[in-house]
């Protein structure tokens, strides 16, 4: 949300470009600014062959009855007739929290094609019974093991970029059915993220983080958030060290 409109879709355009030789998908989260230029940002994705859109709720007059979500869900799948489109609930940050049940109903027998939401492992428990074949519910956090224990396949999660080998770990215990290496490792990835969420915002954490395992630049994070200074980063660093990751920028 802290980018334009135009950086938008220069980013949706590299990672479509970037994600096709791989045959990964690309789901384009539009939402998150002025109805209009949602609007804009569906109907480019649509024009780029995205393989689906994502929404969150209207930030400012924010809705308060699933009614009022529904018809904002319909005006930005409208935009992008062809392309699946999900419903992020994160009331965390937005402040718009109406009952998901009702919601996944309502927008399921009014938006053709509405396949799902993002959203934490306690919503996909409350909506799980009302799937149909044809949607999922995006598991929003790091807690791997208990999602796909319940039957859920598919995670947005952020830590996954940092760790991908452990969140693949945990997904494979879970269905080989070893449950004490599912735990073991479960128990693991929740050091990690508390590690990083200890020295304060997750954004400026995670781009930091980032850097250290990977050795890609980041940038700097947009205000009013803060880039970490440079003890903060070294007591990141620190953390990592003592947590046993494998680092490949150590600056």
């Amino acid at each position: 949300m802290s980018l334009s409109v135009q950086e938008r879709k220069s980013l949706l355009e590299a990672w479509i470009a970037a994600a096709r030789p791989f045959g990964a998908k690309v789901i384009a989260q539009v939402g998150g600014a002025p109805l209009p230029d949602v609007l804009e940002l569906a109907t480019h994705a649509e024009k780029l062959k995205a393989d689906g859109i994502m929404t969150l709720p209207e930030l400012y007059y924010k809705p308060r009855t699933v009614d009022q979500i529904v018809c904002y869900l319909q005006q930005v799948s409208e935009a992008a007739p062809t392309l699946p489109i999900i419903y992020y609930h994160f009331p965390m940050m937005t402040g718009v929290d109406v009952s998901m049940n009702k919601l996944f109903q309502e927008a399921s027998t009014r938006i053709p094609n509405f396949k799902g939401v993002k959203a934490d492992l306690g919503v996909a428990m409350e909506v799980a019974y009302l799937l149909r074949e044809d949607q999922k519910i995006f598991i929003a956090n790091h807690h791997i093991a208990p999602s796909v224990l319940m039957g859920h396949d598919t995670s947005i999660a952020t830590v996954t970029n940092l760790f991908p080998d452990l969140v693949h770990n945990i997904t494979s215990a879970v269905k080989n059915d070893d449950v004490i290496k599912a735990r073991t490792l479960q128990k693991r990835l929740n050091e990690l993220v508390n590690g990083l969420a200890a020295e304060g915002d997750f954004v400026p954490a995670m781009k930091t983080a980032m850097e250290l395992v990977t050795g890609i630049r980041m940038g700097q994070t947009r205000p009013p958030l803060v880039s970490f200074n440079y003890e903060q980063r070294s007591r990141l660093k620190d953390t990592l060290i003592r947590l046993d990751v494998k680092l490949q920028n150590t600056d």
